[in-house]
């Protein structure tokens, strides 16, 4: 019998484990989102994701020869600082496991920590490798505790206080930072303005969700107010303010009881930025540019809002932008960013891929414990 080339068996023995991952992905996405997204939005989407991506070619063909020299530098002298991004990466998904196994797994005991785990990595690769609108962990987080037996309500609780928790630290760091430059206690050339968008951004939201949390009637009283006298998407806003009101005032309690009985694990929603930011500055050395802490963190926080805007490439646009508007060049600003979204965001997608196959086997059998015991009742 003739032997098949060593590159031709590598492959077939390579497909059957790539077919089981596609499979597991594509159950998954049918069972977060069953409907099918029309012709026309497929079609719109893939327009978009062309233009965006010609626009960023173009800016980086503008200022080819210096991007070149940046990753030239990087590529000969700099992969013990890749290498250290991606420890530092490690770190930082590790803490986002540790601060959702406290505030959201806990909800039932079927939950162990490899289950954290695997929910976090699952929805990073749900987010980046499959089309699913919009849909991403926290559909992935819902899907995987409904089938575990938790109720509704409490998965909604324990996720909105999982990332008041986690995003809290985001504001603060919009306000102080933002506070700072704009009133010019820590002098950044040309960013006052800069620094008064995030410091209101900062300040703004969680003055609505405590002022929702505090007079939840004024604030669904207003709105129903409004939508009686229109119609469309203010009405329904108004609706869905006054139905899911209480489960926000809820999880801002469930937010206020965990504050003040600290866990070790709450230290994983600082950890969780501050090891990513660390990321991106590793990445920066690696590119040979060096911005000071505040503004990093500043760029840092205000590119990040970006990632709201529905369109490919928004979020390293923005941070690119943020850090040039805040000193560092462009060439290699725009080349950090690229390597650290390769490294804070493809990794764990990458590494997320097995955890969708063993989530899949974990909500089997928590619906065959749930089945058998509603039999036995």
């Amino acid at each position: 019998m003739t032997a098949l080339p060593l590159s031709q068996a590598a492959a077939g023995a390579s497909q059957p484990w790539l077919a089981r991952r596609g499979e597991h992905l594509r159950r998954l996405r049918a069972e977060l989102a069953p409907g099918e997204v029309s012709a026309g939005s497929a079609r719109l989407a893939r327009i978009v994701a062309v233009a965006g991506a010609g626009s960023f070619a173009a800016l980086i063909a503008l200022r080819s020869h210096v991007f070149a020299s940046a990753l030239g530098r990087a590529l000969n002298a700099s992969w013990d600082l890749v290498v250290a991004g991606a420890a530092l990466e490690v770190v930082s998904v590790g803490s986002y496991v540790l601060l959702l196994h406290r505030v959201v797994s806990a909800a039932t005991p079927r939950l162990g920590l490899r289950d954290s785990y695997d929910i976090t990595l699952a929805g990073t690769a749900v987010t980046r490798l499959l089309p699913t609108a919009g849909l991403g962990g926290a559909a992935v987080t819902v899907w995987a505790l409904r089938s575990a037996g938790v109720g509704s309500r409490e998965v909604a609780e324990r996720l909105i206080a999982f990332l008041v928790l986690l995003y809290g630290v985001y504001m603060g760091a919009l306000v102080l930072g933002g506070g700072a430059v704009a009133v010019g206690l820590v002098h950044v050339p040309g960013a006052s303005a800069v620094g008064l968008v995030a410091f209101t951004i900062g300040a703004g939201i969680p003055l609505a969700l405590v002022g929702v949390a505090w007079a939840p009637g004024l604030l669904t009283l207003a709105l129903g107010a409004r939508g009686r006298r229109s119609s469309g998407r203010l009405a329904l806003l108004a609706s869905r303010a006054q139905a899911h009101a209480p489960v926000l005032r809820a999880a801002l309690k469930r937010t206020l009881t965990e504050l003040r009985r600290p866990h070790a694990a709450l230290v994983g929603a600082l950890a969780w930025w501050g090891f990513d930011i660390a990321v991106l500055f590793a990445m920066l050395h690696a590119f040979g540019a060096a911005p000071g802490p505040l503004a990093l963190i500043l760029a840092y926080f205000l590119g990040t809002l970006f990632n709201v805007v529905p369109l490919p490439g928004s979020l390293s646009g923005g941070l690119a932008g943020m850090l040039v508007v805040l000193g560092v060049a462009a060439a290699p600003a725009i080349a950090a960013v690229l390597a650290y979204r390769a490294v804070a965001v493809w990794l764990p997608a990458a590494s997320g891929v097995p955890s969708v196959a063993r989530l899949h086997g974990s909500v089997a059998g928590w619906r065959r414990q749930i089945c058998g015991s509603q039999a036995r009742a």
